[in-house]
């Protein structure tokens, strides 16, 4: 397993643990942190198009729940977060798209 320290040292790949508990003997946590690497690594792919780099920065690294399973974190910066925000709130208003790519309504309210 890649460099799990959380050391915040800015590497893109999403391959810096950010959190999780303590390790329980016999729980597979590698298996779930390089599904969620895997995912950090696309999602990063996506935020670097979305122009979310340099100050308007916004990052997926991998990590483990107390449990054992994968999960994504998303840290960047005030302006980045903003800036996530507006878009993906244009998203919205033109519907959205749905994990398969698909066209789907907006959520009623």
């Amino acid at each position: 397993m890649a460099n799990r320290g959380d050391d915040g040292d800015g590497d893109e790949s999403g391959e810096v643990f950010l959190g999780g508990g303590p390790m329980i003997p016999g729980v597979d946590y590698e298996a779930a942190w390089l599904e969620a690497r895997a995912v950090a690594i696309d999602l990063n792919a996506v935020m670097g198009a979305l122009g979310l780099a340099g100050e308007d920065l916004i990052k997926a690294q991998a990590g483990w729940s107390d449990d054992g399973r994968g999960v994504v974190f998303l840290r960047g910066t005030p302006s980045g977060a903003r800036r996530l925000r507006v878009i993906l709130d244009g998203m919205a208003a033109r519907g959205g798209v749905d994990a398969d790519d698909g066209s789907r309504e907006p959520a009623e309210s």
